[in-house]
């Protein structure tokens, strides 16, 4: 054997019982095909929901109550902290906006700035953060802890469809108070920061003078854009809370570690909605 061959076969002997590492491109295209999977899976459970919502059929009176306990737990039990969050907005955005627009002797332009700073962006993003935080990760949850009890396969055993029995009321539900939710912390924060520029007399407008300039402004598309934002970010959102916590396979005692995955999605999934309506309109 000669001193070239030796080496050879010193260095083969090692790599034959390893498996090839999957290359770069082989790891991407993986990947790419997953993502593209649960994407898939997750528009036809969407259009599921939203077809099973449209049926009369789908609201039997169960469903109905289920709704309406949804609407309690997601609505009005958040109207303290969304009242809260708007007086505080309402003070650092509209009082600031009126007041140095009345120093730079631009008053008229009030109107304009406050439908598309607050109106189109930020009370639908403030909203759909309180609800994702405070809602959207009890309903995670909630039907994580059901699904790692068995509580979902008892209701299938029983005729009960968990789709239209738990996961639609809950995504109407979320979907219907994102709207409503967004109209009272528009409304509230207009108010308090009117009210708050007028006590410090830091600016004459009327109340009316000041109601025509928010409505004088807003178009066709500003009025299009808040309950396609806001009905979509619910939609959106209430959607991932209940697949993902329907898909938990583990313990109860771990069910907390469907948050992080789930809070993340639901908050990016809020700002490519807000960003393409925004493009659209």
């Amino acid at each position: 054997m000669t001193a070239f061959q030796e080496p050879a076969v010193y260095h083969d002997q090692p790599h034959q019982g390893r498996p090839a590492s999957p290359g770069v491109v082989a790891v991407t295209g993986q990947w790419t095909i997953d993502q593209l999977r649960k994407f898939v899976a997750f528009t036809s459970i969407a259009a599921a929901a939203l077809w099973q919502s449209c049926r009369l059929l789908t609201w039997r009176r169960t469903v109905r109550a289920e709704f309406l306990h949804q609407c309690h737990q997601v609505g009005t039990r958040a109207l303290p902290f969304i009242t809260l969050t708007a007086l505080i907005a309402g003070l650092g955005i509209v009082f600031e906006t009126l007041y140095w627009l009345k120093v730079f002797g631009q008053s008229g332009f009030a109107g304009s700035l406050l439908v598309m700073v607050l109106v189109r962006e930020i009370a639908p993003l403030l909203v759909a953060l309180i609800v994702i935080g405070r809602s959207v990760s009890v309903i995670m949850i909630e039907l994580g802890v059901m699904q790692a009890g068995g509580q979902i396969r008892m209701l299938d055993a029983q005729g009960i469809d968990p789709f239209i029995y738990l996961l639609v009321p809950r995504v109407m539900a979320v979907s219907v108070c994102m709207f409503s939710l967004t109209g009272v912390f528009t409304f509230i924060t207009l108010a308090a920061g009117f009210v708050a520029v007028n006590a410090l007399s830091a600016t004459n407008l009327t109340v009316y003078d000041f109601v025509f300039e928010i409505l004088s402004a807003m178009g066709p598309g500003d009025f299009a854009t808040i309950p396609v934002t806001t009905l979509s970010i619910g939609f959106v959102t209430g959607l991932i809370g209940c697949t993902t916590g329907l898909s938990f396979s583990g313990s109860a005692s771990n069910v907390h570690d469907l948050l992080p995955s789930g809070i993340m999605k639901s908050v990016i999934a809020t700002l490519l909605i807000s960003v393409l309506v925004t493009l659209v309109f």
